[in-house]
């Protein structure tokens, strides 16, 4: 027979285990889709895209670097709060698949607000249009 004293110890030595060690491990396509789920972060992801794209094919906006980088840095902060890594969270960064979805909502974005490939003068339309409304993409840009 177990003597019942015997028991009480060893269970609380599980249940002390049980909560020291993780129930179950991150993947890494789970950080990926918990970040991509958080519409803040994603949401600033988009801008900070839409800022680059605008900027880098408008010969007349440019980026406002100090608040980019403050901006990029609250992202990053939003992100580290879910408990992950900056490796974690440079690898969602560099996911191709994650890459691929923002780029297809970049280039709707664009459709939708009648940007052209090879046409210059429709980048700097939008990114004034930004600007002027103070989206978040626009307070990251300014026309030179």
């Amino acid at each position: 027979m177990v003597n019942p004293l015997s028991i009480k110890p060893l269970a609380a030595l599980f249940v002390a285990l049980m909560l020291a060690a993780p129930v179950s491990a991150t993947t890494q396509a789970e950080i990926n889709a918990t970040l991509r789920a958080d519409v803040s972060i994603w949401d600033g992801l988009f801008a900070i895209a839409l800022a680059d794209q605008l900027r880098e094919t408008c010969p007349t906006l440019e980026a406002r670097r100090i608040r980019a980088t403050r901006f990029i840095y609250g992202i990053y902060g939003q992100a580290r709060d879910y408990g992950f890594s900056r490796s974690e969270i440079r690898a969602f960064q560099r996911d191709d698949g994650v890459g691929d979805q923002m780029r297809a909502r970049v280039m709707g974005y664009f459709e939708e607000n009648g940007v052209r490939e090879g046409a210059p003068e429709t980048y700097c339309a939008l990114g004034e249009a930004e600007i002027a409304a103070g989206s978040p993409a626009g307070t990251l840009l300014r026309a030179r």
